[in-house]
């Protein structure tokens, strides 16, 4: 992979990409057409929506390894772009370029839709993830939960715009807008607890680095065994969570999903559970950021599988 494609993340944006077109094709346009309502929000103009919110995102990432420099060079190394093999300005401004980009797309969609209050949408989030690598990265919690709620966002903007478009049209989803709401807060509450897990791996995992540049993360504050048990913790709700979706699910004989989620969702949460009770040193949490990229994968990709219910 070139040095720009891992300065932006491309791994990350492309999942960001499979998120937002599986909810949308695979949960939203389903109920839609439960009700024969055909989506307001056109095909280019979501497309023109992942691209701003790919762009954001981007932009999050380069300036994030901008103010990183320091502790990657404690915590790894062998992956600094920035200073290495990219300069800090082109960084600054691709950051600067990708986000001014994305605010104009954010406005133009803002505008199609007839609702001015979504546009600054895109400047809040370009601010937020700003302060995030400028400031709140190194706070106590503060910035595990900006990335989570950031992460949650994406699935969020997508019913957003459709549903804003779908009200401009003079059209409502009426009789299953229950269900659609169940799907849109079981998504965002998962990607939410993913990666509010995987961010406190990976703190515990850059534990040294972010200790010696007085950086304030669960793992430097509570040390890491606390942090195990924190962790811990967040998991087994989100096993619970699971499991109760799953007794829901038993009854109505929908054996493909149910064995999705246990299989693909439930089991290798347990097994993190193991892990993160094992794990010794900076290999044991690469592996299990490794585990945790798996279980967000496995989590989109059971949107596709709930297309089937409709």
């Amino acid at each position: 992979m070139t040095p720009f494609l891992r300065l932006i993340r491309f791994p990350n944006l492309l999942m960001i990409i499979l998120i937002q077109y599986l909810f949308r094709y695979c949960i939203i346009v389903p109920v839609m057409n439960t009700e024969h309502i055909s989506p307001a929000f056109s095909h280019f103009d979501f497309a023109l929506l992942v691209l701003s919110t790919v762009l954001i995102a981007a932009a999050g990432y380069a300036i994030n390894d901008y103010f990183d420099i320091r502790s990657d060079r404690i915590n790894r190394p062998d992956k600094i772009v920035i200073g290495k093999h990219l300069s800090r300005r082109f960084a600054m401004l691709i950051h600067t370029i990708f986000n001014i980009v994305a605010v104009l797309i954010g406005t133009y969609l803002s505008y199609k839709v007839h609702s001015y209050k979504l546009a600054p949408i895109f400047i809040i989030i370009s601010i937020l993830l700003w302060l995030y690598s400028v400031k709140y990265k190194s706070y106590f919690l503060v910035g595990n939960i900006i990335v989570a709620f950031v992460s949650a966002f994406t699935i969020i903007i997508v019913w957003l715009f459709d549903m804003y478009a779908l009200r401009l049209s003079g059209q409502a989803i009426i009789a299953n807008y229950r269900l659609l709401n169940f799907f849109l807060w079981a998504y965002i509450s998962y990607s939410f607890a993913t990666s509010l897990i995987r961010e406190i791996i990976k703190d515990i995992e850059d534990f040294e680095g972010d200790a010696k540049c007085g950086c304030s993360t669960l793992p430097v504050v509570m040390g890491v065994s606390k942090t195990k048990y924190v962790l811990i913790g967040i998991i087994t709700i989100v096993i619970a969570s699971l499991v109760y979706i799953d007794i829901i699910i038993y009854p109505l004989h929908f054996a493909i999903i149910f064995w999705y989620i246990l299989l693909l969702l439930v089991l290798p949460f347990v097994y993190m559970i193991y892990v993160v009770i094992i794990a010794k040193d900076k290999s044991d949490y690469s592996f299990l950021s490794n585990i945790s990229k798996f279980i967000m994968i496995a989590g989109a990709a059971s949107m596709a599988l709930t297309f089937s219910l409709f």
